[in-house]
């Protein structure tokens, strides 16, 4: 796989004595921001209420004869 004109700089400007970027970075991979919860019971029973709700127009419809 072939490097970045922007990394060949980088890797360039590191071999001739300058300051190099990529170690000021901070990796942000390992902390997770939000947090997680687990649902109740009654939205769990909202949720399957709703996803298997009984449509009452469209494709489901039965047609009279």
């Amino acid at each position: 796989m072939s490097k970045s004109k922007a990394k060949k700089q980088r890797q360039h400007a590191r071999r001739n004595g300058a300051f190099d970027a990529e170690m000021k970075r901070v990796t942000q991979a390992d902390i997770s921001t939000h947090v997680r919860k687990t649902k109740t019971k009654k939205e769990k029973l909202d949720q399957m209420r709703s996803k298997h709700k009984q449509s009452t127009s469209g494709w489901r419809v039965e047609k009279a004869a």
